[in-house]
């Protein structure tokens, strides 16, 4: 594997050519987006490509690194402030209205299933992201918990891996259906499943 650069001015360089690709990915998918696309988004030369990069799966690593983070930081600004059940239903939502707006599918799902078998490093991206979105979900459970609009015996973790599986199961029949009833269907059964644990108002 390449060493990091050195320079200010070849880091700018590797982080460029990782951006771009990172673009190309969620454009074209994984399978589509070759080193000749990347150096034609970015004219950099093949020897460029290869002196930062070890080799392609190298660069759909980074790109995929990447993409996950992208799609985490909008997913934090979602979650982030919830305390509430009717803040989580109104962040829920919100993530409906955006794939209304937006019907491309999971960003983070659709890059597992491309890379799940080719690209180790890339699979553990995606891994380590599905832990971080299911862990948001978790602490704004666990904060509704705390003040007491869930019950003690409700299991934040337990239900963000219920929440997280609803929402990728949605995700993925919509996008297939292209209709988003069954993202619409699969948060409100997640949203009822979480309101069994409410407290009594």
């Amino acid at each position: 594997m390449p060493a990091e650069p050195k320079t200010s001015r070849g880091r700018a360089s590797r982080e460029r050519i990782v951006e771009s690709a990172a673009e190309l990915v969620a454009e074209r998918g994984v399978h589509a987006t070759s080193l000749d696309d990347v150096r034609a988004a970015t004219g950099a030369s093949k020897s460029q490509l290869y002196h930062y990069f070890a080799d392609r799966d190298e660069l759909v690593e980074l790109a995929v690194g990447l993409r996950c983070q992208q799609a985490l930081a909008g997913i934090a600004q979602l979650l982030g402030g919830v305390t509430t059940f009717a803040q989580l239903q109104k962040a829920l939502r919100q993530m409906l209205k955006g794939y209304e707006e937006h019907p491309t599918g999971c960003p983070i799902g659709t890059l597992a299933s491309e890379v799940v078998e080719q690209n180790e490093a890339a699979r553990l991206h995606t891994v380590a992201a599905f832990a971080a979105w299911e862990g948001l979900i978790a602490q704004a459970l666990n904060r509704m918990r705390d003040r007491g609009e869930l019950r003690a015996d409700a299991q934040p973790d337990v239900l963000a891996t219920s929440m997280l599986a609803s929402l990728e199961g949605g995700l993925l029949l919509s996008q297939i259906r292209r209709d988003a009833k069954s993202l619409r269907v699969a948060l409100e059964a997640a949203l009822s499943y979480v309101a069994n644990f409410k407290t009594m108002d």
